[in-house]
């Protein structure tokens, strides 16, 4: 018994690495062949098993054909669905797994109005805001009157099928200036690892009948061991599959909203010289206007605060004055207290003189 089932766990590990290379020497499909479903993938994976007597596990089912859409290169509402639910041309073989996502500008003049008009819109298509910041209007800015150009970014998960008109929608908000659209086909992956996960599954189920008909502890820790290398394996294959599906059911569109005094031309005209240099001229004066407008909204603002620092500069050049005052007095007082200090010396040296003066006359 233990060699027979030593010999099963060599097989089924032998299984394991042909599905990871979805390819087969004994018993996979000739060369060439393509697989156009997860069923015929894994139709093929348990042929590898009839000859050892095991059960072929049940086909797993494969959408129904749906009426023809348009193509979907243009990324219209019928596109959007299409790839969403699998319709098209090849739907009686697979369902199509296209991620759409996009990038998006958006000016406005009425920035209020246009951040609820977003929110209403979401709503309406049925998506959600996956993380959203707004930058610009603080109370500082507010309570000063000044106008600071706000600006917002989102991140929005739409259904595929809202795709293109939550697209086509974003004009009639404001200016847009700039958009992108990105498109990621992920068929193939998808259904191969889909086709892994079938037969990992598979292969869990027969490790776990083996497990109930072995009789050594050694064969049940081997078991054991080799299931908890499948089920990870399961468990990161249907984490990746469910992904997918998230990515794929609901598009991703990452909007930016911009305050602006005027919309940025989004027609290319062609300008003369002497039309620039009237245009770089008003520029200027209007630059000068908002300088000066500016600079008087500070000043006013700021008059308070200047008289206060007035007042305390005069204050400290009064206090400043007077100091220097008292040093110059105590200056003048020392000097002359020196003048006197000087002729009293002299004056006591002079007699002296006048008496060594007349002796030597004497003398002589």
């Amino acid at each position: 018994m233990k060699k027979i089932i030593s010999l099963l766990l060599a097989l089924i590990m032998i299984f394991a690495l042909c599905a990871c290379g979805s390819s087969y020497k004994a018993s996979a499909p000739a060369a060439g062949v393509s697989y156009n479903s997860s069923a015929q993938y894994a139709a093929d994976y348990d042929a590898a098993y009839d000859e050892y007597g095991y059960a072929e596990p049940a086909e797993m089912p494969v959408p129904a054909p749906q009426a023809e859409k348009e193509d979907l290169g243009g990324l219209s509402a019928d596109a959007s669905s299409s790839a969403a639910t699998g319709t098209g041309s090849n739907a009686a073989i697979n369902t199509e797994k296209i991620i759409y996502s996009a990038d998006a500008q958006l000016e406005t003049t009425t920035f209020d109005e246009t951040v609820a008009a977003i929110s209403d819109m979401i709503s309406a298509y049925g998506g959600f805001v996956e993380s959203s910041s707004v930058n610009g209007a603080n109370y500082y800015s507010k309570s000063r009157g000044y106008t600071s150009l706000r600006s917002a970014n989102y991140t929005i998960r739409i259904p595929s099928e809202s795709f293109s008109s939550m697209m086509n929608a974003l004009p009639t908000l404001g200016n847009v200036p700039y958009t992108n659209t990105y498109t990621e086909n992920v068929t193939s992956q998808y259904y191969d690892v889909q086709a892994r996960l079938t037969a990992y599954k598979t292969q869990e189920t027969r490790l776990i009948e083996m497990m109930s008909v072995a009789e050594t502890v050694e064969d049940i820790i081997t078991i054991e061991d080799r299931l908890t290398e499948i089920r990870y394996q399961i468990d990161s294959m249907q984490s990746r599959l469910n992904n997918w599906d998230r990515r794929v059911n609901y598009s991703t569109i990452y909007l930016s909203v911009s305050e602006v005094s005027e919309y940025t031309p989004t027609e290319t005209v062609k300008v003369t010289y002497g039309e620039k240099l009237a245009a770089a001229v008003k520029n200027g004066l209007k630059s000068v206007g908002n300088f000066f407008a500016d600079f008087l909204l500070w000043l006013v603002e700021a008059l308070p605060t200047l008289i206060i620092l007035a007042v305390i500069a005069v204050v400290i050049i009064i206090i400043i004055r007077k100091t220097r005052g008292r040093r110059e007095a105590r200056k003048e007082r020392r000097a002359l207290r020196k003048a006197e200090k000087a002729a009293q010396k002299a004056a006591k040296k002079a007699p002296a003189v006048s008496q060594v003066t007349e002796q030597t006359k004497i003398q002589d």
